[in-house]
């Protein structure tokens, strides 16, 4: 609140007690002003009070009262008195005392100026009181105060670097942005800091930096780290420096700044520096981690993967790759017969080993998991140059490796991709070499390079897979037939029904190539059931022409056990109206070894049909003469293997003939499969065979090549069967 106007006091003071009380004009003045305003004489009695005054204190309490009796709740009000009395003695004016008092439960600040009232000889007749309400004021103040004592306490205790360049005199903000980073360089001095900057400059307190130059600092301190505090608006966030440390070991820290920018000129900077090494230190450790390989400390497939897809983005235009995949043999044993210890002790040695390889040459060698690493040279002359570094890494690994007291050998398997010849991609690379180590391992030839040929899953396999899923699904698929031939009556009487596969665009695929594709896919059962329907249908049509004929169709492993199977059979015979007898499903020994019982109890079942069952490929596999007598089989077709060279090779003859003999004793028929010439077919009847097939009788035909055939060869009826 104002203090009441100087002249105005000045005429109350000349005007004297009875002017005070009489002069209408001056007791309007005083009634208007906002300040408390007492008149008292000069031994400190009040003989007026304003309008203010009064609505503090009545008339009756306040006129013949000591200012002590007026201000009970008041903290120091004698001392208050004292100062009123000293006032009247002297003549000398005692402005703005902060006052505090409590009354009704509140707290008051209040300023109170002594003004001595003095006569036209300069004697004092009385003094006046003005009491201003400061409380508003003092509470912004003690909160301000309160807040400053905070800022401090938060500055001086913080573990941050907290601090403030002044600038001197300051920079234009339109200069150039070289220029101002010349000139801040030259005029920012240090002039406010907390200890914790201190310490990391090595300084005892704060005195001992304060004044010192940015360029000294290393905060901010170069011509790059101000550029960028200059060209993002004065501003710095999360900015990463390093410094040297008491023993020259780096410490990293991270700086944020604001610049003061007045009236268009840079005055100061008020910044926080961090230090991060701490943190640098244990992300380092993390990122070391999350990168290598704990038992062996070597690089694993995540740095493997970065490595090769940076050196490709680099370097794949003009440079030749190659990628070598390493799989330990007889590892599982020592595993097995030592323990996992042993194990681990094998895969620690053999790190160092691959990398002392890698000494004189450009490459990196990382564990991928288990017993497999790793090695990618970036930079090869030649393929013969991939193919030397191969060998020269199983050789560093027939030095034995010591497990505890036991010298153990160890060998190994490494396939090689390339590039950019083979792939052009770290996945492709990748498979590629797995391909290739798994062709070593099988030949056992130690080093092999990726070769299409060796490749089971190669783009065009995978193509195949999706136009072999549309060719059965849009009835795009042939059935071809081969006859079988009675050596009694040298007639037909069966026909094999084979799946053949004409593409719109390679043309006819080969069986040996997609079957084996269906097989390992969920399109075995599809594709069995198409062959299955319409060698039924055709089997029914040529029956209803008059031929004595018989169906066999073949059925994958997965066939037989799938419980699908049956109710399908059932409903293709009910359908063409074809008795059961007249189909024979082949299957392989294979699937007697897989699960013999669950293949017998579905043989048994799909024979209450009436179809009976043949081993196909009989001689190739293991199955169990024994358990060949309790399913429902009825003949044995014996592999062409056999049967083709029969002729020039007397095993082979023996093998034949004693299988003829065994499958007759149990009560079998014999089909062999690989007639080619009139000697073998011969031979066969020789040894009382029972059926055959092979190109001699006829290659597999289409169904309308089959029908003119049936017409036309002398392997055939001489007339259709007359059906009523």
């Amino acid at each position: 609140m104002t203090k009441p106007p100087i002249s105005q006091i000045a005429r109350i003071a000349q005007a004297g007690q009875y002017t005070l009380t009489n002069n209408r004009e001056l007791l309007h003045v005083l009634d208007a002003m906002r300040a408390v305003i007492f008149y008292l004489d000069r031994w400190g009695t009040v003989v007026y009070g304003n309008r203010r005054a009064r609505r503090w204190r009545s008339i009756e309490e306040t006129q013949g009262k000591s200012f002590v009796e007026l201000a009970q709740h008041w903290d120091n009000a004698i001392e208050t008195q004292r100062e009123i009395l000293q006032v009247g003695r002297t003549g000398v004016p005692v402005w703005g005392t902060r006052e505090r008092a409590e009354e009704e439960g509140c707290e008051f600040w209040l300023s109170v100026d002594k003004i001595p009232a003095i006569n036209e000889k300069q004697r004092v007749n009385g003094i006046i009181l003005v009491v201003t309400d400061i409380t508003e004021n003092v509470i912004k103040e003690h909160a301000l105060q309160d807040s400053e004592a905070k800022y401090k306490a938060f500055i001086a205790n913080s573990a941050d670097a907290i601090w403030r360049y002044d600038i001197c005199p300051p920079i234009d903000t339109c200069s150039p942005v070289t220029t101002q980073v010349e000139q801040i360089l030259k005029r920012a001095v240090l002039a406010e800091c907390n200890d914790t900057l201190a310490r990391l400059y090595n300084a005892e307190s704060q005195a001992d930096v304060v004044g010192m130059p940015l360029h000294r600092s290393g905060s901010m301190s170069s011509k790059h780290d101000i550029q960028a505090f200059i060209d993002s608006g004065y501003r710095l966030v999360n900015q990463e420096f390093t410094r040297a440390g008491k023993v020259d070991s780096p410490r990293y820290m991270e700086t944020t700044a604001i610049g003061i920018v007045e009236n268009g000129y840079l005055t100061r900077a008020w910044g926080i520096t961090r230090d991060i090494t701490a943190h640098k230190q244990y992300l380092d450790h993390m990122e070391y981690l999350a990168n290598h390989d704990s038992l062996t400390r070597l690089p694993n497939r995540t740095l493997l993967y970065s490595t090769v897809e940076k050196a490709l983005a680099e370097h794949g235009h003009n440079r030749m790759m190659a990628l070598l995949l390493v799989d330990l043999d007889r590892f599982k044993e020592i595993n097995d017969t030592l323990g996992h210890r042993a194990g681990d002790t094998v895969l620690q040695q053999l790190g160092p080993r691959l990398e002392a390889e890698l000494s004189e040459v450009d490459g990196i060698v990382a564990r991928l998991g288990g017993d497999e690493f790793a090695i990618f040279l970036p930079r090869i002359r030649n393929e013969q140059q991939a193919v030397v570094m191969g060998h020269r890494f199983l050789d560093c690994l027939c030095e034995p490796f010591r497990i505890e007291t036991i010298d153990s050998e160890i060998g190994a398997s490494i396939g090689v991709s390339l590039y950019p010849q083979q792939a052009k991609d770290l996945s492709t690379l990748m498979r590629y070499a797995d391909v290739a180590m798994y062709h070593a391992k099988k030949t056992l030839k130690g080093v092999s390079v990726y070769d299409a040929d060796h490749d089971p899953h190669s783009p065009t396999r995978l193509e195949l897979i999706g136009a072999l899923r549309r060719a059965i699904r849009k009835d795009d698929l042939l059935l071809y037939f081969q006859p079988k031939i009675d050596m009694k009556t040298n007639k037909v009487h069966g026909f094999e029904a084979l799946v053949r596969w004409d593409h719109p665009t390679i043309g006819m695929v080969p069986p040996a190539q997609f079957v084996p594709i269906a097989e390992k896919s969920n399109m075995i059962f599809s594709m069995t059931c198409w062959v299955m329907e319409h060698a039924i249908k055709q089997c029914a049509i040529w029956r209803s022409k008059g031929y004595d004929l018989s169906m066999a169709i073949n059925l994958s492993p997965r066939n037989v056990t799938d419980d699908r199977l049956l109710p399908f059979l059932k409903r293709m015979l009910k359908r063409y109206e074809l008795d059961g007898k007249h189909i024979e499903l082949e299957i392989t020994e294979s699937v007697i070894l897989k699960d013999p019982d669950r293949a017998k109890d579905a043989m048994d079942k799909m024979a209450l049909l009436g179809v009976c069952f043949a081993i196909d490929d009989y001689g190739t596999g293991y199955s169990s003469l024994a358990y060949l007598k309790r399913l429902p089989v009825k003949t044995l077709k014996i592999d062409r293997s056999f049967v083709h060279g029969m002729c020039d090779d007397e095993q082979d003859e023996i093998i034949v003939n004693s299988t003829i003999n065994l499958a007759h004793n149990l009560g079998l028929n014999v089909v062999a499969e690989g007639v080619e010439t009139d000697n073998v077919y011969q031979q066969l009847v020789s040894h009382q065979c029972d059926s055959v097939q092979g190109f001699f009788i006829a290659r597999p035909m289409s169904v309308e090549v089959t029908t003119q055939w049936l017409q036309d060869s002398h392997w055939s009826c001489v007339q259709p069967m007359v059906v009523d």
